[in-house]
């Protein structure tokens, strides 16, 4: 009885286990997968009036001040274009009070360990820009991604023009068969356009949203067809091959950098690396750094070189194409 109550626990175990796998996979899986399944749902779901809501209401902050202080302050206006850009489920005004949150307690903390007022204002600094640094670095990612599917989406387009289908089709086609991000933007530019917005500022709308210049190039070649004419088509494919091309030659280009990139690393890791096993070996001798006034100002004036030439050394691996 016993050996049974066991296997029938282990069984149940394992159909957990195969529940759980799968369920993880419908929540992570990107858009595209089981497109047919969803439409069905979407089909076949009962949408009410009520639910319907065409005004957009843009929420930074649930705290009600912050909100009305983020809107209405036109410095803050770069931050929110990159917090689109990002396309962060967070609002705004989570970044805004973790950037505060963690610039006061880094300059508590310099002082508390009695460092000099500049190296406090260093700390303060490099750690209130932690969650800006969370943005653009989500932001590069996210245009990453989107460049990368753009030339599928072009070639998606330009084939449904080529079957007779006006241009708006094409764009919703692009909206319901490819996946996050270039799926949500283009879908929310064709909701755009059906509910009124032309098409010039619905492209518009898309490149503030899509820092991206091959994007730029889509959108120009759009709008100057409307104007003078020519095979849609034929722009669109041309356009496609040209950012392939590109991509091609970015893929070399990080090759031949290589070096220069992997010699960057070392020169930025190797201080690092080696005061850290000073200090494991000799701790009295490594301390004089964050204890002695001196050393407080040697340390404060080596991570600002530092700093400053890992920005230099990235200009000049990073070679645009």
């Amino acid at each position: 009885m016993l050996t049974a109550l066991i296997g029938l626990g282990i069984f149940g175990t394992i159909l957990l286990f195969m529940y759980a796998c799968t369920t993880a996979y419908r929540v992570l899986a990107p858009r595209g997968v089981d497109r047919a399944v969803e439409r069905i749902q979407n089909w076949s779901s009962p949408i009410e009036p009520a639910q319907l809501d065409i005004v957009r209401n843009e929420s930074l902050s649930e705290i009600p001040w912050l909100n009305d202080l983020l809107k209405k302050t036109r410095r803050l206006q770069v931050l929110r274009v990159l917090h689109q850009q990002a396309d962060c489920r967070a609002p705004l005004g989570l970044f805004v009070l973790a950037a505060l949150a963690l610039a006061t307690s880094g300059f508590l903390l310099a002082l508390s360990m009695r460092q000099t007022f500049v190296l406090a204002l260093l700390f303060m600094v490099l750690l209130g820009a932690m969650p800006y640094v969370y943005l653009l670095w989500r932001k590069n990612q996210r245009l990453a991604m989107f460049e990368r599917q753009l030339p599928e989406a072009l070639e998606l387009v330009s084939r449904a023009l080529r079957a007779g289908h006006a241009f708006s089709v094409g764009l919703k086609m692009v909206g319901e068969e490819a996946a996050d991000p270039i799926g949500k933007e283009f879908r929310q530019m064709f909701d755009e356009v059906s509910m009124g917005v032309s098409l010039p500022q619905a492209l518009d709308n898309m490149t503030s949203r899509v820092d991206s210049v091959d994007l730029r190039f889509f959108i120009t070649s759009v709008l100057v067809q409307r104007e003078t004419g020519g095979n849609l088509a034929e722009i669109i494919d041309s356009l496609g091959g040209l950012i392939r091309q590109r991509f091609e030659l970015q893929l070399r280009v990080k090759a031949l950098s290589a070096e220069g990139r992997m010699s960057a690393a070392v020169l930025l890791g190797l201080p690092i690396v080696v005061g850290i096993a000073l200090f494991k070996m000799n701790p009295d001798y490594m301390s004089l750094l964050f204890t002695d006034p001196t050393g407080q100002n040697l340390a404060t004036v080596g991570s600002i070189m530092m700093v400053v030439g890992a920005v230099v050394m990235k200009r000049m691996v990073d070679i645009k194409v």
